[in-house]
């Protein structure tokens, strides 16, 4: 049976200075990992995103049907569709009640084509449903008061959906060249699992993020389509500080902490005086185009946002200062 709240785990006597106390890569080796991780609703308050990013809308791309991005001109992708997630999160913490309103808007429109076998008819249909499925699970943690009955209902036949051997065989041959993928799985069964109960969702979240981390390279390189990309390396990294704080395995806690310890510091390589990131040479950026035909570039959002998130759970504070660069740099804030 579902559960109609979000479940809520308890964390006591939390504080950042007690997140300090274990090197990351000891805690890895050893595979205990006895630092809790701060609840995700906490994590989305850090008071450098309440004070820039999640001061401004999200965007103005979408109708008041609902239909959001490339589906406004005919439903296309689902994924378009977890923009609801982002007006949730910021109308949460900006305490805007139309912008939850409106997100939700989003997120049923994209309920609305779900179909009886628990898919969504999307155009790429398993890394689309993927991804609205964790903006779905993310929401209903974000809002606990909006994750209704038939929201979570169709949360869980949309995850069930994702699990069916003949759906995930065919999407996993489609995910092979990207390594944040298994994030955004891991992310969207663990939340999922946080949110409807089902244990084997936290058994799927926990399979997907095992195969992120052992895509991994030694200088910190989470490979996509054969190499770096400094846009792509850090969705992955938000997907699974997402995924992290659900996360019941010590082991697999600690792992999550050493990958994203590699990770990053690669990315600030790239970061320039000014917070603007240079893409020369990755592998997606600047190549290839996005479902609106615009060619992708730097999703500084999603950069600025896993520092903020990794300073908090792995913890790594002095990431907090590029983090407030890129806000500068992106006029999120001023400097």
């Amino acid at each position: 049976m579902l559960r109609t709240l979000v479940a809520r785990r308890t964390f006591l006597n939390w504080s950042l200075g007690a997140l300090v106390a274990a090197p990351l890569r000891v805690l890895a080796d050893s595979g205990q990992d006895a630092a809790a991780v701060p609840p995700l609703t906490d994590v989305v308050r850090h008071p450098l995103l309440v004070r820039s990013l999640y001061l401004l809308s999200v965007t103005d791309n979408f109708n008041p049907d609902g239909a959001a991005g490339a589906n406004r001109e005919g439903y296309r992708w689902i994924e378009e569709q977890r923009q609801g997630a982002e007006w949730v999160l910021r109308g949460r913490v900006a305490g805007h009640s139309d912008w939850i309103t409106r997100g939700w808007n989003q997120l049923d429109w994209g309920l609305s084509r779900q179909q009886g076998d628990g898919g969504f008819g999307s155009k790429d249909p398993f890394h689309s449903t993927s991804f609205f499925i964790e903006a779905l699970a993310r929401s209903c943690i974000l809002d606990p008061a909006g994750a209704n009955a038939a929201r979570l209902d169709g949360l869980a036949r949309g995850t069930h959906w994702l699990m069916r051997s003949d759906i995930e065989s065919r999407g996993a041959q489609g995910n092979l060249p990207y390594t944040h993928r298994r994030y955004i799985l891991a992310a969207a069964f663990g939340q999922s699992a946080q949110v409807t109960g089902v244990a084997a969702f936290h058994s799927k979240a926990v399979e997907w993020a095992r195969q992120g981390l052992a895509l991994q390279r030694a200088d910190g390189t989470n490979p996509e389509k054969g190499g770096y990309d400094a846009g792509y390396q850090m969705v992955g990294v938000l997907m699974s500080l997402r995924y992290l704080p659900v996360c019941a395995d010590p082991q697999l806690r600690a792992s999550l902490r050493a990958m994203v310890q590699a990770a990053i510091p690669l990315e600030l390589t790239r970061l320039r005086p000014d917070g603007s990131v240079d893409p020369a040479g990755s592998t997606r950026i600047e190549k290839e185009h996005a479902r609106n035909g615009k060619t992708k570039d730097v999703p500084y959002a999603e950069v600025m946002q896993a520092l903020v998130y990794g300073a908090q759970e792995v913890p790594q504070p002095a990431w907090i200062e590029p983090a407030q660069r890129i806000a500068v740099y992106r006029r999120w804030m001023k400097g």
